[in-house]
């Protein structure tokens, strides 16, 4: 069984002393003030911009003096791991383990390495500091499912993965370690957004029973039960959960008001106001039409809507000949979906019932916009670096017979 050191932030928990983020080391005081204190952090002279930037900081920090070492180790290597870097400095990373690992105060500690500490705010990170112990034989099994794959083999090499290393575990949950069962929790969580099978549900609620028998509950356990169970279209069982564990400020999920269709006919949750997503068909054969995959948490879909609204043919093409989709994990986030509506009218953007729906899409990027004709992809345009990507929207109009008409009507800008 591989042994993680215990954090030192557990041992200040011992010593009965309250303070914010980070693991520290003693430092000699007056024996009458019986405290210990936490050397101040180290802070790099700017934002983190690159990964020599990151890599540097890293080697030369103690460890006792960056917040990073609020990371169980292995949650630390694969954050850093995760991080993306642009032009303009940090672009992505992954808060699976800033969620699991850390309280809000360490992952605001860890996030402004990079100027982005407000985007701890969102997370629904711990509500307690991390047990200082922890013991774990599945770690590696875990770092498996993190691994890259193509698109075409990325679903069945994640199931073969859990077959192998987390199916068995599941049926021993009660020798396995507080880490191993949270950690089997995590996988089941991965696997059901990426395999359509109520199995990985059903182990992710067999988990959470065993950590809530453990009083090892917190915020991310209830936050992924309660996405995973609202992506499974259960909102009834995602309003208990929120109802049963307040520590979740999640807004109550909507009313989804279904309908029977055929099982190959792609579909639709569209909102019509209020509180309610309504099931509708989403057809694919029309003579000419554009269909752009985008997201609520994607700000370069954002970016792609407002520049086709600023530009007055393509706004007027696409009222009228295009639909905007998200993913079907974006029904948790119905709130930003009914902000996207409000400010994009012209745009609406509807959640597919499943991902399945659009058979062309191989790997799910936010935006990418497929020119049709007749159900068939004619061209496809990927991303939205810049306002110069219009070109290409006016190309892919040209291709499936739209421009011209617009060009007839006088609709250019």
């Amino acid at each position: 069984m591989a042994m993680i050191r215990p954090s030192v932030f557990g041992f200040a928990l011992v010593c009965a002393c309250m303070w914010a983020p980070i693991a520290w080391t003693a430092q000699p005081l007056p024996s009458a003030t019986a405290v210990t204190l936490a050397p101040p952090l180290r802070w790099p002279d700017r934002p983190i911009a690159s990964r020599a930037q990151i890599d540097a900081y890293v080697r030369h920090t103690p460890v006792e003096a960056s917040p990073l070492s609020a990371f169980t180790p292995a949650g630390r290597r694969r954050f850093l791991a995760s991080l993306v870097f642009g032009e303009r400095g940090l672009g992505g990373f992954s808060t699976d383990d800033l969620r699991y690992d850390l309280t809000r105060v360490q992952a605001w500690n860890v996030l402004r390495l990079f100027d982005a500490q407000g985007r701890a705010n969102d997370l629904a990170t711990r509500t307690r500091a991390r047990p200082a112990t922890v013991q774990t034989t599945l770690e590696s099994a875990y770092d498996h499912l993190q691994t890259p794959a193509t698109p075409d083999d990325e679903a069945k090499m994640l199931a073969d993965v859990y077959a192998r290393e987390f199916a068995p575990a599941q049926r021993r949950l009660a020798s396995l370690s507080d880490q191993d069962v949270e950690l089997l929790f995590r996988g089941a969580n991965r696997l059901s957004f990426v395999v359509a099978s109520p199995v990985y549900l059903a182990d992710m609620r067999r988990d959470f029973d065993e950590l809530d028998r453990r009083h090892r509950v917190d915020r991310p356990h209830v936050d992924a039960l309660y996405d995973a169970l609202l992506a499974a279209h259960r909102p009834a069982d995602a309003r208990a959960l929120i109802g049963a564990y307040p520590m979740l400020d999640r807004p109550s999920p909507p009313t989804l008001h279904d309908a029977k269709f055929e099982h190959d006919q792609p579909t639709t949750w569209v909102a019509r106001g209020g509180h309610d997503l309504w099931r509708q068909p989403l057809p694919l054969d029309a003579d000419a039409q554009v269909v752009v995959l985008g997201s609520t948490g994607c700000h370069f879909s954002e970016a792609a809507a407002r520049s086709i609204g600023a530009d007055r043919m393509l706004r007027e093409m696409f009222r009228t000949h295009a639909r905007w989709v998200a993913p079907a994990h974006d029904i948790v986030a119905f709130d930003a979906l009914t902000a996207w509506n409000r400010a994009h009218p012209a745009q609406p953007l509807a959640i597919l019932h499943e991902d399945a729906g659009l058979p062309f899409v191989t790997r799910v990027a936010t935006p990418t916009f497929y020119f049709m004709r007749h159900g068939h992809v004619v061209d496809t345009v990927v991303g939205w670096p810049n306002d110069a990507q219009r070109a290409a929207l006016r190309a892919g109009l040209r291709k499936i017979g739209l421009l011209d008409t617009a060009s007839a009507s006088g609709k250019h800008r």
